[in-house]
């Protein structure tokens, strides 16, 4: 009956023992929550009175009673990035890096975060080791590759940024074609600086075929063009970049009337640009028919041009030699005073009334709530030539 009693009492032991147990873990648990909590908001207390030092110190504390903290450790680290502290930003992913109980994705995380510091700071010999070797691990491999691409085009090596460029099309399925294209007319100028010809048309060739519009490696290939004093085939091509996209055309402009000057070209020109003005209205064009009419014809034609064009495209650039050559003798036109109402008014329309002093924000009413940083009673009328 005792022996009986004695093995009733085991369970029961057993379950005494469980629980006893059970309840000392939540009290210490508890405990560490508090702690945790305690020295968290302590923590950004700190950071919240300018104090960055003492922040980093309480966290770094953290980390060795609770490894959980990887995430807020992170986005501190990110945080004093953001803000320009690299320092501290090292220190914090670097400290991260060295605990032994991260797992391997959290210490992948951290090592891509410590090469953007690196990168922030200017130490890219550092920062391409590390990103070269999470690429090797295949960790975050898309992201390393942009890193390593936005390196290798600060360093200007354009040979590595085209390899990287390639890789990350590969990983990503991501069109790289447009970058790619720029890097190689990148090469084909420094080539062309140095001398080299035909390693310029080469990288090039690579540029239409990664790019078969691409208007850059087209106006290379114009300057190619002058170099050769192959004047005639490059005014061909800043013909065919204006097609293309007549926005170009103030760029190209000069050295085409240049080549077009050296190879006795220039009624050809003058009929390019007539066509050019028609389509595009551009004043650079404008400005350039109307100096070649003065120069033929004289002051008179020139302004009457010149007063034509500006009734159907304002410009200040315009006005402004329109009233040089009033002042030089040209004769006074009735739509003088039209085309200078004109451009006051376009000028008008698009220039704000008002601005907020916090954010900069700017509009045409005064919202006594900024509409972007939401302050009160910030914004003012804007004074000056534009303005009251």
């Amino acid at each position: 009956m005792i022996e009986f009693f004695l093995l009733a009492l085991v369970p029961l032991a057993a379950l005494g023992g469980w629980w006893l147990a059970r309840k000392v873990f939540r009290r210490n648990e508890t405990k560490r929550n508090r702690q945790f909590s305690s020295r968290y908001f302590q923590g950004l207390n700190y950071l919240l009175n300018e104090q960055p030092d003492k922040a980093i110190q309480v966290f770094l504390e953290m980390a060795e009673v609770n490894k959980d903290t990887f995430e807020t450790h992170l986005a501190l680290g990110a945080l004093f990035r953001r803000r320009g502290e690299v320092d501290r930003a090292i220190r914090i992913h670097q400290n991260i890096i060295g605990k032994q109980s991260l797992d391997p994705a959290q210490r992948t995380k951290a090592l891509l975060e410590l090469g953007e510091d690196y990168m922030r700071a200017g130490l890219f010999d550092r920062a391409e080791r590390l990103f070269s070797e999470l690429i090797e691990r295949g960790a975050h491999a898309p992201s390393a590759l942009r890193h390593l691409l936005d390196i290798y085009q600060q360093e200007k090596d354009w040979d590595k940024a085209l390899e990287q460029a390639r890789a990350l099309e590969e990983e990503t399925g991501d069109t790289m074609g447009l970058v790619m294209s720029h890097f190689c007319c990148e090469k084909a100028e420094a080539a062309l600086e140095a001398g080299d010809s035909e390693a310029a048309r080469k990288a090039l060739r690579e540029a239409r075929k990664h790019d078969p519009k691409s208007i850059r490696a087209r106006i290379v290939q114009a300057k190619i063009a002058r170099h050769r004093e192959e004047f005639v085939e490059a005014m061909g091509i800043y013909e065919e970049v204006a097609e293309m996209d007549g926005d170009i055309i103030p760029d190209v402009l000069q050295h085409y009337l240049e080549c077009a000057g050296t190879s006795g070209q220039m009624e050809r020109a003058e009929e390019t640009l007539l066509g050019w003005c028609g389509r595009h209205g551009s004043i650079s064009v404008i400005l350039e028919l109307t100096a070649m009419l003065q120069q033929r014809e004289g002051l008179g034609p020139a302004a009457r041009f010149l007063a034509t064009e500006l009734a159907k495209h304002p410009s200040v650039r315009g006005l402004d030699k329109l009233i040089e050559l009033k002042l030089a003798g040209g004769p006074d036109m009735e739509s003088g005073d039209e085309i200078l109402r004109a451009v006051a008014q376009r000028l008008l329309a698009r220039q704000p009334t008002h601005r907020c002093k916090h954010c900069g924000y700017s509009g045409h009413t005064n919202y006594w709530q900024c509409p972007s940083c939401r302050r009160w009673g910030t914004t003012r009328v804007i004074h000056g030539v534009l303005g009251d």
